[in-house]
């Protein structure tokens, strides 16, 4: 069966670029997944799990909050997650939640 959907020259263009562009993201991502496999496997469990939340938007208390443990301990995993990925921003932070599928 043949799709009934024709598209006009300018919107075959738009489409190939839409998919180019993903593909492209798709690659970049996983070319920054290879580079940085052993750093993220360095990250103990929980602080994958605080990772996580914190590409979720989550802050210091709510986390802590969401895995029965202090805020001070939050810090403690915020800080190691920084050194052991040599992270500084949040942008950073979220590039690898993305890479390695945690959002």
């Amino acid at each position: 069966m043949k799709p009934t959907t024709t598209f006009n020259p300018t919107q075959k263009r738009k489409r190939v670029f839409s998919l180019h562009h993903k593909l492209q993201r798709i690659r970049n991502q996983e070319i920054f997944k290879l580079v940085h496999n052993d750093q993220f496997y360095s990250l103990t469990e929980r602080e994958r799990q605080v990772l996580k939340l914190l590409a979720k938007d989550f802050n210091n208390p709510e986390i802590a909050k969401s895995l029965f443990i202090s805020r001070h301990t939050v810090e403690q995993h915020r800080k190691r997650i920084n050194a052991k990925l040599g992270i500084n921003s949040i942008v950073q932070l979220y590039r690898y939640a993305l890479a390695f599928d945690l959002v």
